[in-house]
């Protein structure tokens, strides 16, 4: 018989999609170690479907729904062995009541699950104090495993932190440079700015005055055409009021002065 295919629900796909978001932006992609976000991812998919799976699935998985996440098999065959390891440490309430009571009694009052509760505590203590079993040792390596990835991790952002800081000062001190300038810039622009409002009035003066200039040489021009008019009518005129003497002059026989003569005419 076939093994059935892998497939999720819709809700478990919509779910997984926003777990690994959340994931993605938790844990940055560092193409050295992908360890940590394995670590988270496996557990979000344990943790809404239930089930551990093959390292397959997984590569499946991260294809789908974090393409640039790309562990290798044996990263994944470890983290699910490590997850599967703290899963099957963890205590369930029934082993704890076991553990607890050889058998079940009735609890009548506050006072007796009082006393219960502190005796499932004592007895969970002393087992991981004593740490005999096979299943609390791997817990106690996971966690410390965990423990000194958080440190490195610590470190990490302490060193991060501590560049941040410089390039922020760094950052400080140029906007302030630069603001300085800028304010620099800014009054040497409002001086700038006063020398074109009086270049500008005083280009406007200019021209009012060319204009005025302009208005009296043609009012100007236009009186001396108007009497250069003028003088030639009272030339036409003039010349005649001469031929009609000299016509009068021919008629009567009276004699032509020489200013008046034909020849010496204009």
């Amino acid at each position: 018989m076939s093994r059935p295919a892998f497939s999720l629900t819709d809700a478990q796909a919509r779910a997984l999609s926003l777990r690994t978001g959340e994931l993605q932006a938790l844990f940055p992609l560092d193409p050295r170690s992908h360890r940590p976000f394995v670590r988270a991812f496996l557990r979000a998919v344990q943790e809404i479907t239930g089930n551990l799976y093959s390292p397959a699935i997984y590569h499946r998985l991260l294809s789908a729904y974090a393409q640039d996440r790309r562990p290798s098999t044996s990263t994944l065959a470890a983290e699910k062995q490590a997850l599967a390891n703290e899963i099957s440490s963890m205590p369930t309430t029934a082993s704890i009541l076991d553990e607890g009571n050889d058998a079940p009694r009735p609890l009548d009052d506050s006072g007796a699950l009082r006393a219960v509760v502190a005796e499932v505590i004592e007895s969970t203590l002393l087992r991981i104090t004593r740490g005999t079993g096979q299943g609390d040792l791997a817990q106690v390596n996971f966690y410390a495993s965990r423990l000194r990835e958080a440190e490195v991790q610590v470190r990490d952002l302490r060193v991060s932190c501590a560049r941040l800081t410089a390039e922020l000062e760094v950052a400080h001190q140029a906007i302030q440079a630069q603001t300085e300038e800028a304010e620099g810039s800014a009054r040497v622009l409002g001086q700038h700015l006063v020398t074109v409002a009086k270049l500008t009035n005083e280009v406007s003066d200019i021209r009012t005055f060319a204009l005025q200039s302009i208005d009296e040489a043609r009012s100007e021009a236009r009186q001396w055409k108007e009497r250069c008019a003028a003088i030639e009518a009272q030339r036409q005129k003039d010349l005649l009021l001469l031929e009609t003497f000299r016509q009068q002059a021919y008629r009567h026989g009276a004699s032509i002065p020489p200013s008046l003569s034909k020849d010496k005419l204009p």
